[in-house]
């Protein structure tokens, strides 16, 4: 039998990931530990998610739960990357407003920090957890990299992404990471957040418009 590609196994560990291959009973288990876990981040922010707290809010075993998610920031990372994923797959359903590849990614960002703006407390939380957490999460955490990207360069309206393109996305991704943790620390409120973005995408967007006009 021919081994997997290096491709069919990064599908199929994706889709682990966020407990796709499970059977039904063990997804919708699942699904209530991390719909807990965000009902307790809305109603106290980080620190009121606690993993037996999660356990009596789901009505799922506490051992179960620890099965699925080995850690609080193992569970809210994932819970970030389907929150972040339904956002992205909503703008991909519609024409995102704007004439250039910068004020389209602006819209993007504007829809972004009004969903973080309308339950500070939960995206809080979950900006923390990405903030603490360790390795176990890096694999959720890449996804949630390729999410925003991704949602960044259909921004831009480039149907073939060139690697000046892919460069220049990861670095504002890089950017709106960075701001989201002085978000959650207090540092900075949403709208100081909009407008360093602001500048940075329309520079990013300047560099590249000039290096392809070199090239």
């Amino acid at each position: 039998m021919a081994e997997p590609s290096a491709a069919s196994r990064t599908k199929a560990r994706s889709a682990s990931l966020l407990g796709a291959d499970l059977k039904p009973a063990q997804r919708a288990r699942y699904l209530r530990i991390i719909e807990a876990a965000k009902e307790l981040a809305s109603e106290g922010g980080y620190d009121a998610v606690q993993m037996r707290a999660v356990a009596e809010r789901s009505g799922v075993a506490l051992g179960t739960v620890y099965r699925y998610f080995p850690s609080k920031n193992h569970l809210l990372v994932v819970a970030m990357v389907l929150l972040f994923e339904d956002l992205s797959n909503r703008f991909g359903d519609t024409d995102i407003p704007g004439d250039s590849a910068h004020e389209r990614i602006m819209s993007v960002l504007h829809g972004y920090i009004g969903r973080l703006e309308s339950d500070h407390n939960l995206y809080d939380a979950l900006v923390r957890a990405a903030m603490f957490a360790d390795a176990s999460s890096s694999a959720e955490l890449d996804r949630l990299g390729a999410i925003i990207t991704g949602m960044y360069a259909r921004a831009a309206g480039v149907e073939v992404v060139s690697e000046q393109l892919l460069n220049a996305v990861h670095v504002i991704a890089d950017v709106w990471m960075s701001n989201l943790v002085s978000w959650a620390a207090g540092r900075a409120t949403a709208d100081q957040v909009m407008a360093h973005m602001d500048s940075v995408v329309r520079l990013v967007f300047d560099r590249l418009e000039k290096l392809q006009a070199i090239g």
